[in-house]
């Protein structure tokens, strides 16, 4: 098995599991009153300057564990503040470390 699909295992694990404790008129309804999706393509390709990625990320399944991040959304406060162009953060818990109490952190905190 690769690491890949390692992770679609896990993530298919997670994704029964949010299904069993959220139903899906729950989840439309949450999906609502969520504020629209930001575009990162335009984000990026606005201007002519050098854009930067940022991200949110624990740990790899190549490299092991790379950072503690106790709060994220300051770490993408930080980033933000640094000129960050977009801010990418990894929700797969096993092999990554992160969760989407951590998206949801970082997409109240910043504006990019």
């Amino acid at each position: 098995m690769s690491v890949l699909d390692d992770i679609l295992v896990g993530v298919r694990e997670d994704l029964r599991d949010r299904q069993q404790r959220v139903g899906l008129a729950d989840l439309q309804e949450m999906a609502e009153r969520r504020p629209s999706a930001m575009v990162a393509e335009a984000a990026l390709r606005a201007g002519e300057t050098v854009k930067v990625i940022a991200e949110v990320k624990r740990s790899s399944p190549s490299k092991g564990a790379l950072a503690f991040i106790a709060d994220p959304a300051g770490l993408a406060r930080d980033y933000e503040a640094g000129g960050a162009t977009v801010i990418s953060v990894l929700t797969e818990r096993r092999r990554f470390g992160g969760s989407l109490e951590d998206l949801a952190a970082v997409r109240a905190a910043v504006d990019v």
